[in-house]
């Protein structure tokens, strides 16, 4: 359960190289964010599949904001605040987690996070699909690498693999992924009157 909270709550230019791996690297990334970037809301189904998986969501992403949700859980960020709802203890805990924590904790924040935050090279992939290794920058994040795998058509992410400095490693698949409508700032924030069985709301700011 620890894992999969940090994976669900808070994960976010290449590396100047002269290789054509890190410019074709860096190009497939820039045609991923454009393309979240252009829409006005995506929407997601996903299966994790190792830890304590396999686990079945969904969620929304407007640009750095998101929401999530899985039978444990329910996550909304804003772009700063950041609301996680522990469906088991009845739990609210608000955070602003950093570039480095959400890298580490929300296998989706890789998709609007900067290129300052990693190392990217592109590899080959059997199955005709973008495949992206990502390596963070700096060991906070315990994360020792990420690999995104790209949709040719669509320029969205089929699936993302999460390989942990401890050995472990979770692989999430979007089943589906499609262009939503517009979102209001409120769907991105915890709004306790919509949520009557929550038992405590813990602030860690």
């Amino acid at each position: 359960m620890k894992r999969l909270l940090l994976i669900l709550i808070a994960i976010a230019g290449c590396l100047g190289c002269a290789c054509a791996a890190s410019h074709d690297a860096a190009a497939i990334l820039a045609r991923m964010k454009a393309k979240i970037n252009a829409s006005p809301s995506l929407e997601a189904v996903f299966t994790i599949n190792g830890g304590e998986g396999p686990v079945e969501g969904n969620a929304v992403i407007a640009g750095s904001k998101y929401t999530m949700q899985t039978p444990q859980l329910k996550v909304w960020f804003d772009g700063r605040t950041q609301w996680t709802y522990l469906l088991n203890t009845g739990e609210v805990s608000i955070t602003e987690p950093d570039a480095s924590e959400q890298m580490a904790s929300n296998p989706f924040a890789i998709l609007s996070a900067h290129s300052d935050f990693y190392k990217s090279k592109r590899l080959s992939d059997s199955q005709g699909r973008y495949r992206v290794l990502l390596t963070p920058v700096g060991s906070a994040s315990g994360i020792e690498t990420i690999t995104l795998f790209i949709n040719r058509a669509t320029s969205l992410p089929s699936a993302i693999v999460i390989n942990f400095d401890d050995g472990k490693s979770i692989e999430v698949v979007i089943d589906k992924i499609s262009t939503g409508a517009a979102k209001p700032a409120s769907a991105f924030r915890f709004d306790r009157a919509k949520f009557p069985s929550v038992q405590e709301i813990i602030d860690l700011r």
